[in-house]
């Protein structure tokens, strides 16, 4: 496996990120746990011996790449669906987004602001704060989340990927749209219908 041939802890991090995100795409997410919380265990040691710009934003990612798993199994699993895992989803999300604003001080002009990795993970992070029953701050993230999706791969950020093609940027946008929209149509379900709304954030989690 390549993981154990790299000798690059960043790199090793970021495999681990990535087996995690793979194992929950399959399902699998007691693998998904275990390789998530190895990338997240990984970046923070590297972010306290180093706290920058990188560090930061990868811890971040991490982070909240558990929570979005996490998510994902509290939407398809009923017998995960308890209070406790939803405080557990929801601290892990605020934990994760707090450090890409930490890794934002590091950075200059917009990219102070946003980041890729915000727009990625902001929606999702609303429907948990939704579906924990903290419903105004699900609305609040939900409404960022909109904000946030016209800014999803634009060249202004520094954190964008600049292989993409303008065709390829506008359907980024397009994807995190459609999450930021969800998010308020979770935050308007979720208190009438809890299970329609967790249909809904499994399909866009």
């Amino acid at each position: 496996m390549a993981y154990d041939i790299t000798s690059d802890p960043s790199e090793k991090a970021r495999m681990a990120r990535d087996a995690g995100n793979a194992y929950r795409h399959l399902g699998n997410y007691e693998k998904a746990e275990k390789w998530l919380t190895k990338a997240v265990n990984q970046h923070e040691t590297l972010a306290e011996q180093e706290p920058n710009r990188s560090t930061l934003r990868e811890l971040g990612a991490s982070a909240t790449m558990l929570a979005t798993m996490q998510l994902s199994r509290m939407a398809s699993d009923e017998t995960f669906d308890t209070p406790e895992n939803n405080t557990k989803t929801v601290e892990t999300f605020r934990y994760g987004l707090e450090k890409l604003e930490d890794s934002h001080k590091h950075a200059d002009g917009l990219n102070r602001k946003i980041g890729q990795y915000d727009i990625n993970f902001t929606a999702r992070a609303s429907y948990a704060e939704t579906l924990a029953g903290n419903k105004k701050r699900g609305l609040a993230l939900g409404v960022r989340a909109v904000r946030l999706a016209f800014w999803s791969e634009s060249p202004r950020l520094d954190t964008t990927n600049t292989s993409l093609s303008k065709k390829e940027r506008y359907k980024t946008k397009a994807r995190a749209l459609v999450r930021g929209i969800g998010a308020l149509a979770v935050g308007i379900v979720a208190p009438i219908n809890r299970r329609a709304a967790k249909t809904l954030v499994g399909k866009l989690s």
